[in-house]
């Protein structure tokens, strides 16, 4: 809980700024960093990695960068991740290689919110190229078990990643996963919502039978949720 203490916040600025900005950050307030643009490369993810790793970096959003998978190499070989329990890579070349890397990196055990979007509105990097094999590797993730809202909008996710998400036994607190624009079919939309009401009705202590997860799909209204 951060209770009354102010949140520090980077949001605009250049490499040096973004250096200085985490170098007079303290474990006493909560931190979040967004970076924008195709100004921010590798590099800016060497000096997010070189942070303290006392800091209790929140929230880290990347939107319409140039890191790559080269970046996510970068930052999970790091302790950087460990307090994350917001991080977006959107639209920032990330392929699955990227996804895989980020499905077995350990310190994201507190995670709650992963966007790994192509969201409309970012015009800027190279757009995520993420598949099925992706979505199969966060379902096999032992690290994601706090996960509650998954991002996949505008990727190449399909039936069998979406089936694999929504039947994982890691994935248990999963509540929200957004799949607009992907290549998820009306069919398999209808079996992976039944396939969440199911699990949910056979959890213990649920006679209501309520989804332990909603997915946003391209047959149901749209209404964003977050």
């Amino acid at each position: 809980m951060t209770g009354d203490r102010p949140w520090l916040r980077f949001e605009s600025g250049e490499e040096a700024d973004l250096a200085a900005f985490l170098k007079g950050a303290d474990a006493e307030h909560p931190v979040r960093v967004v970076l924008r643009g195709e100004q921010w490369g590798t590099r800016a993810c060497e000096i997010l990695a070189g942070a303290c790793p006392e800091i209790d970096l929140r929230v880290m959003y990347l939107r319409g960068t140039c890191i790559g998978d080269a970046g996510i190499d970068i930052l999970t070989s790091s302790a950087v991740l460990k307090s994350v329990r917001s991080l977006g890579v959107e639209r920032c070349g990330l392929s699955n290689r990227g996804v895989e890397c980020l499905a077995q990196c350990p310190s994201l055990h507190n995670l709650r919110e992963l966007y790994l979007c192509n969201r409309v509105g970012i015009e800027t990097g190279r757009l995520n190229e993420i598949g099925d094999g992706g979505a199969i590797a966060l379902a096999a993730s032992v690290h994601l078990s706090y996960l509650e809202t998954l991002d996949l909008w505008h990727t190449s996710v399909g039936n069998q990643g979406l089936e694999a998400i929504v039947s994982s036994p890691y994935l248990a607190q999963l509540s929200s996963v957004i799949a607009w624009e992907t290549q998820l079919t009306q069919e398999g939309s209808y079996r992976i919502k039944a396939m969440a009401k199911e699990r949910r009705q056979r959890e213990p202590g649920n006679a209501g039978g309520r989804m332990s997860c909603y997915i946003h799909t391209d047959y149901d209204e749209r209404v964003i949720t977050y």
